[in-house]
């Protein structure tokens, strides 16, 4: 695990935030945004970096000296990380809880229901032969592990015997979702959401899921940013909301029926947003400032308790 400290002349007490970054996202705009508007605010910024190998990590004996920490990433140990420092007190951005349902698709799916927000028709099944058992009237499908990262992992099935073609999980077991296709012009629509600002970005789609099988994932470029109108804020504040998450973002399927998510992600990429990072740091702040305040007041009134009752 490596520890930075990106500015060590702030005084003691100064807000101090706590970035839990996997390695390959180090060098996201919106993170090194942030960072330095943290720093311009006179905030003390860690950024730590989990490694998810044989290292060991001891248990923390005291909780570190953060008041507020955000993750970025999918390591495990840096999960761990995030839930530990929240255990001890410090105010997660993104809660262990939060990042928990959105990761289970399933769940995901059944929260966002419960809330009214436009699906897809989805079967899960924990081996991809369950879907043979489907009406040919419900396919083609979209497939994917039940706790995708990105576009690992998904496939087309345009009828039940293209179920052959589904690549097969490698010594563990796991859960497979599968959504009806939805017809779209070849562009995703992203909502990215920070607190209550909502924005939408149009970019091409990576996934190309042109022939039956595993899908073709390619890098895209021209993310731009485009209007809002009244029904999508709503889909996108209602999404960050139902799932409990401060950063977030959802996937969005513009079909003839209206607009469909297809899942809520935690800190997304905020392709092509303006002001991103800066955006991060506010809410960031606010949230850290809050808690630091909530603590210290419950603080008073204990040690007011204390001398009511001596």
């Amino acid at each position: 695990m490596v520890v930075a400290e990106l500015r060590a002349d702030l005084p003691p007490d100064a807000l101090s935030i706590a970035f839990i970054v996997d390695q390959r996202h180090l060098g996201d705009r919106a993170l090194s945004e942030a960072w330095a508007a943290l720093g311009v605010a006179g905030c003390r910024v860690e950024v730590v970096v989990p490694d998810d190998g044989d290292r060991l990590f001891p248990m923390p004996r005291e909780a570190p000296l953060w008041d507020a920490v955000v993750t970025r990433g999918r390591a495990l140990a840096g999960f761990g990380l995030l839930a530990a420092a929240a255990a001890r007190g410090i105010r997660p951005v993104n809660s262990p809880a939060s990042i928990d349902l959105v990761r289970n698709k399933i769940a995901m799916h059944a929260r966002l229901m419960d809330h009214g927000i436009p699906l897809p028709r989805t079967w899960f099944a924990a081996h991809p032969r369950a879907f043979e058992r489907l009406s040919p009237k419900h396919f083609p499908l979209v497939v994917k592990p039940v706790d995708g990262d990105g576009a690992r992992g998904i496939a087309l099935l345009t009828g039940p015997t293209d179920v052959e073609l589904l690549p097969r999980s490698r010594g563990r077991k796991q859960l497979y979702l599968a959504q009806e296709l939805l017809q779209t012009d070849g562009w995703d629509l992203k909502l990215y959401g920070i607190g209550s600002r909502i924005w939408a970005v149009r970019k091409p789609s990576p996934v190309d899921l042109c022939r039956p099988g595993p899908a073709r994932v390619r890098k895209v470029e021209g993310a731009t940013v485009v209007a809002l109108d009244s029904e999508l804020i709503d889909i996108g504040l209602t999404c960050g909301r139902a799932c409990g998450l401060e950063l977030w973002g959802v996937d969005v399927a513009r079909t003839a029926r209206g607009p469909v998510v297809i899942e809520v992600n935690d800190f997304p990429t905020y392709s092509a947003v303006p002001g991103a990072g800066a955006a991060i740091a506010r809410h960031a702040m606010a949230l850290a400032d809050m808690h630091r305040t909530a603590r210290a007041a419950g603080s008073d009134r204990i040690h007011l308790f204390a001398r009511a009752s001596a």
